[in-house]
C-alpha cells in the first residue's frame, strides 16, 4: 500500500451500531490499537429503531448462554464501562408456541442456576398476566429481572468509553473496497481516504451483504425489514413486562416516555439494508395490530403514536456470525442476528475479542 494512511490501527470495526460499539470497547478495553469507521452517526442506524430488550431465554442453550452474558452485563454497564445508562427491570414473558411447550419447559429446568428464569403453568400465567391477556396460555417463560436499555445511550456510551481507553472514532467515513498486498490485508479504502489495518471486524448490520458482495465474498446473509408500532392503549395498563409471544408472532415491551406499548410482528420481507429508517408499510401495521390484538387486551382499541421501520441482517439459521471469514485472511464477521444483536452484543465483542487477542478471559464467560 503506497497511499499515505488517513488514519491506522491493528483492528478497524466497520458499524457504529451497538455490536460495533460493543466490539470497539472490548478491543479498547484489552489495550488493542482499534478504529471504528461509520458512515453516519454511530448509533442512529438500525439500533436506534431497537426496542433494546434484554432477556436470557432461547430455544437453544448455547443462545441462552450467550444471552445471559448480555444481560448479566448490561445490569452491571457501569462497571464495565465507567459510563451509567439505566437499566428497565420490565420482567420478560415467553410464550411458546404448543408444540414446543416441553422442549421450552425443559429448557427452563436446564437453565436452573444460570439464568434467572422460571417456567409458569396456564393457572399461574393467568394469575399474573391474566388483565393483559385477550387469550389463555398454555404456559409461559417468566424472567422477572430481565428488562431494556436505551439502544442509542447504550451505544454512544460504548464508544465514549472506548475512546477513553485509546481508541478512536470517525464517523462519516464509508468503508470501500479491501486493500492487499501478496494476500495479505493492509487495510481499507473510504472517500476520505485510506486506513491501514491488517484485521477488519464488520459489524455493519444490513450493510453487511452489499459489502460482502462488494468484496467477492460468499456468504448467506441478507438485509430484512423489521417494522415496529408504537401503541397507545385506550386506558391505563399496569405491569407490562416486554414480551415474545410465538402463537400469535408479536414481540415487544412498554414504552415509559410515551406511556405507549412496542409492538412488532415478523415482515419476512427482503430489502436494500444501505437505509437507516424505512418508509412505514401501511399493510404490515394492519397485520401487526391484529396479530396483537390477539393475544392482548390493550392492542384493538389502541391508537398509533407512529411506526419504526428499518433493515436488519439476517443469517439462515439463529446463531448469528461472530467469527473469522472462511477463506478469507483478517476478515471477521459481528453480524447476523437476525433483529436480536442488542442483547447478543456483550457476547459477541467478547467472543471477537478472543478471536483477535487469543485471551480465553472477559465477557464471553461472564466473569
Amino acid at each position: 500500500m503506497t497511499e499515505t494512511p488517513l488514519a491506522a490501527a491493528d483492528v478497524v470495526v466497520i458499524g457504529g451500531g451497538v455490536v460495533g460499539a460493543a466490539v470497539f470497547h472490548e478491543l479498547a478495553d484489552r489495550g488493542v490499537s482499534v478504529l471504528l469507521v461509520e458512515r453516519g452517526r454511530a448509533g442512529l442506524g438500525t439500533t436506534a429503531w431497537s426496542g433494546g430488550i434484554v432477556r436470557c431465554y432461547h430455544d437453544d442453550p448455547v443462545l441462552t448462554a450467550r444471552a445471559t452474558v448480555g444481560w448479566r452485563y448490561f445490569r452491571d454497564f457501569a462497571a464495565r464501562t465507567g459510563i451509567e445508562v439505566p437499566f428497565v427491570e420490565s420482567g420478560f414473558l415467553y410464550v411458546p408456541h404448543p408444540s414446543w411447550l416441553a422442549h421450552a419447559r425443559a429448557a427452563v429446568v436446564e437453565a436452573a442456576g444460570e439464568a434467572p428464569m422460571e417456567w409458569l403453568e396456564s393457572t399461574e400465567a393467568d394469575l399474573r398476566f391474566g388483565h393483559l391477556l385477550n387469550a389463555p396460555v398454555d404456559g409461559a417463560v417468566w424472567e422477572p429481572r430481565a428488562g431494556y436499555a436505551d439502544p442509542i445511550d447504550i451505544t454512544r456510551a460504548y464508544l465514549a468509553a472506548g475512546r477513553a481507553k485509546g481508541g478512536r472514532v470517525l464517523e462519516g467515513v464509508e468503508a470501500g473496497e479491501l486493500l492487499r498486498t501478496g494476500g495479505r490485508l493492509r487495510g481499507i479504502r473510504t472517500r476520505s481516504g485510506v486506513i491501514a489495518a491488517e484485521r477488519v471486524v464488520l459489524a455493519a448490520g444490513a450493510d453487511t451483504p452489499r459489502l460482502l458482495d462488494s468484496w467477492g465474498v460468499p456468504h448467506d446473509l441478507w438485509a430484512q425489514a423489521i417494522q415496529v408500532e408504537l401503541r397507545l392503549p385506550e386506558g391505563t395498563v399496569k405491569d407490562h413486562p416486554a414480551y415474545m409471544d410465538d402463537v400469535y408472532d408479536v414481540n415487544g415491551r412498554p414504552d415509559a416516555e410515551s406511556g405507549g406499548m412496542l409492538l412488532g410482528h415478523p415482515t419476512g420481507q427482503r430489502v436494500d439494508g444501505r437505509a437507516g429508517g424505512l418508509p412505514a408499510d401501511p399493510d404490515q401495521t394492519r397485520r401487526a395490530v391484529a396479530a396483537g390484538s390477539s393475544r392482548f387486551r390493550w392492542a384493538a382499541e389502541s391508537a398509533s403514536l407512529g411506526t419504526l421501520r428499518a433493515a436488519e441482517c439476517y443469517a439462515s439459521d439463529p446463531s448469528a456470525r461472530v467469527a473469522p471469514v472462511p477463506g478469507e485472511t483478517g476478515i471477521l464477521l459481528a453480524t447476523g442476528f437476525n433483529g436480536g444483536g442488542f442483547k447478543m452484543a456483550p457476547w459477541a465483542a467478547g467472543e471477537i475479542a478472543r478471536l483477535v487477542t487469543g485471551d480465553q478471559t472477559g465477557v464471553q464467560t461472564g466473569d
